[in-house]
């Protein structure tokens, strides 16, 4: 079932609501704009009315709790595979959650997982938010240098609509892969698409703050990244940018 809205505070939040009265799997919200949007580490995710995709998707894999950091990464291929399928666009996937296209945020993804008092995995709300037809002056002062939409990059006008079917069909193709054939499939077409392996980087998690090279993606979804003392260290979660862009961000 999917519920549209043309106004919401959150569509993370509408949908945990539904989720708790046993919504089914598949349930989607919606919402032409979104006031409250939400991405990593409460961060507001910018939603202009009429221009992008605010939207969450209940989902309930059949898969292991040990899996749930594969989640994010079969969602990005997914997300990923519709865009391109909408408008030609090469997008790529930066680890763990964003899309990007030009070197520019395009999208970003917050899953929220919810398990059993078992712990047990409930089910999982994927909130998605994808830039479809906003100019570069539609963005905000401080986003503008590095977000960009479908259309920015495909040089034409690319139907929302399109992009909405288009993903819930990838993503119903990707979840029901992750739950027959496991991740390495879903692996294989990450690192296809990957800006960030092969790549200097910052990692920074809420314990330490490590720049490397991302040298490898894991079986488990982890991210590898060797330091130039050789050292290798993996993480599960973590948020990551290239070295140059850390580097203008202590310039500025």
């Amino acid at each position: 079932m999917v519920f549209y809205l043309p106004e919401v505070d959150s569509t993370n939040r509408l949908l945990a609501n539904l989720a708790g009265r046993r919504a089914e799997a598949g349930t989607v919200v919606v919402a032409d704009h979104q006031t409250a949007g939400r991405g990593k580490e409460e961060r507001v995710w910018y939603s202009a009315p009429g221009t992008g995709l605010s939207l969450s998707v209940l989902l309930r894999p059949r898969v292991s709790i040990e899996c749930m950091s594969q989640a994010t990464l079969m969602i990005s291929v997914a997300v990923a595979d519709a865009i391109e399928a909408a408008s030609g666009v090469a997008a790529e996937i930066k680890w763990p959650n964003d899309i990007m296209a030009g070197g520019r945020k395009l999208c970003g993804i917050l899953c929220e997982l919810v398990t059993t008092p078992d712990g047990d995995v409930d089910h999982i709300i994927a909130g998605i938010g994808i830039n479809v037809s906003q100019t570069p002056d539609q963005f905000p002062d401080g986003l503008r240098s590095i977000a960009t939409s479908i259309e920015a990059e495909a040089k034409r006008a690319v139907d929302r609509q399109t992009v909405l079917s288009l993903l819930l069909d990838r993503l119903e193709h990707r979840l029901a892969q992750w739950e027959r054939d496991g991740f390495q499939p879903i692996r294989r077409d990450w690192i296809r698409r990957s800006c960030t392996l092969g790549r200097p980087i910052i990692v920074t998690t809420p314990q330490e703050r490590r720049s490397g090279t991302a040298i490898a993606l894991g079986d488990d979804g982890s991210l590898s990244i060797r330091t130039e003392e050789g050292s290798i260290h993996n993480y599960i979660f973590g948020e990551t940018c290239s070295s140059s862009v850390a580097a203008e961000k202590t310039r500025n």
